[in-house]
């Protein structure tokens, strides 16, 4: 499928205009950086760019996929075990021998390309298993890379603190690199606490990577290059108004390129995009809500606020006391606002919010949202 293909790329080819972030990536693993954050609004491709970046500069690597937990209030223990466990069994296909240090460890047992844990997974010692990986990694002069994408869900997990073991890798086990990325960029630094002078973490150096949108010229570039991959001459004026429609988003972009290939590039292909991918973007903010109903009301209303241009801080506080009938205190309305920022659903651009999805902002306009 090449540079449509809707599912995340793992070879450079396929990977649209990263080169640069691809060499900070290279050069974060080859000195195997102790923390790795990649960063990245929804659907810029940081999946893609951390696994094209994987396969060429991680020799032994394990991701884990955080995406499962999303629809979760809370995560416990047994379930993050369980999804931790599966990232183990990748280590043991890729590095050959680490299955015997595993096996080492007290509780674990390991056959094939199998791990269980024996015990309790309340008995289970994460730093263990950390300095069995780190032990072949010095034995065999490899960087073992073990990455957390969509990590701000990993702040759901109840029963055991991550950020002590983090802090313990960092400062002691020299061959293993973390790699956490994130789209919900305020969640995953609350999570991260860098800046807390109380976290486990604080006053460790990260090594950070942002996947920005691609601008006007390259979004244009993009769909052309991505057509002509299939033979096809497009009509620019058509991909003019979808690189508008979509403002540089990959993903977005990507969707719409892959309904072209199967449904013609014809004009409309812009709005029928916007409407199927309204769908999605409604079900991932409803989720964000399902984890907030108490304020769910606000979050709607504050968003319509700015799609409806009311995007100033005052102009959207008073648009809400407004809908609301009563006032609200700046301090709570403060909140509400930054636990949007932090989200990803919005940002704020010199004195105004915007709404960064072209789509999720579409989906308000056109009142599919209330």
């Amino acid at each position: 499928m090449g540079l449509f293909d809707i599912r995340p790329k793992n070879i450079r080819r396929d990977l649209y205009n990263r080169e640069e972030e691809l060499k900070l990536f290279g050069e974060s693993i080859r000195n195997c950086s102790p923390l790795i954050v990649l960063l990245g609004s929804r659907r810029t491709g940081k999946t893609s760019l951390l696994l094209v970046g994987l396969n060429e500069y991680g020799d032994i690597y394990s991701v884990i996929d955080c995406r499962v937990f999303e629809e979760k209030i809370n995560i416990t223990y047994r379930e993050f075990i369980e999804v931790f466990t599966k990232s183990l069994r990748t280590l043991i296909r890729r590095a050959e021998g680490i299955s015997r240090y595993f096996s080492r460890i007290r509780g674990v047992r390991v056959a094939g390309f199998e791990v269980e844990f024996k015990t309790s997974p309340n008995d289970i010692h994460l730093v263990n298993v950390f300095e069995k990986i780190n032990e072949w990694g010095e034995e065999n002069n490899k960087c073992v890379v073990v990455a957390f994408d969509e990590a701000q869900e990993l702040s759901k997990l109840r029963g055991v603190r991550l950020l002590p073991l983090i802090a313990y890798i960092y400062d002691n086990l020299r061959h293993i690199s973390l790699i956490f990325t994130g789209s919900q960029i305020g969640l995953l630094y609350r999570f991260l606490r860098i800046k807390d002078p109380s976290s486990p973490l604080y006053g460790r150096a990260m090594f950070e990577i942002r996947l920005n949108n691609f601008t006007y010229e390259q979004s244009l570039d993009f769909l052309i290059r991505g057509f002509k991959e299939h033979g096809i001459e497009p009509d620019i004026k058509i991909l003019e108004y979808a690189v508008k429609a979509f403002n540089g988003i990959p993903g977005w972009l990507t969707f719409f390129g892959y309904k072209g290939l199967s449904k013609g590039l014809k004009l409309e292909l812009v709005e029928n995009t916007l409407e199927e991918a309204s769908k999605l973007v409604i079900s991932e903010y409803r989720n964000f809500l399902s984890l907030r109903p108490i304020a769910a009301k606000r979050y709607t209303a504050i968003l319509q606020s700015i799609a409806e241009n009311h995007n100033t801080w005052s102009s959207i506080k008073r648009y809400l006391e407004i809908k609301e009938d009563k006032r609200i205190s700046d301090s709570l309305y403060t909140n509400l606002i930054k636990n949007l920022v932090d989200a990803g659903f919005i940002e704020k651009i010199e004195d105004k919010y915007t709404i960064i999805d072209p789509v999720l902002k579409h989906a308000f306009q056109m009142k599919l949202i209330r």
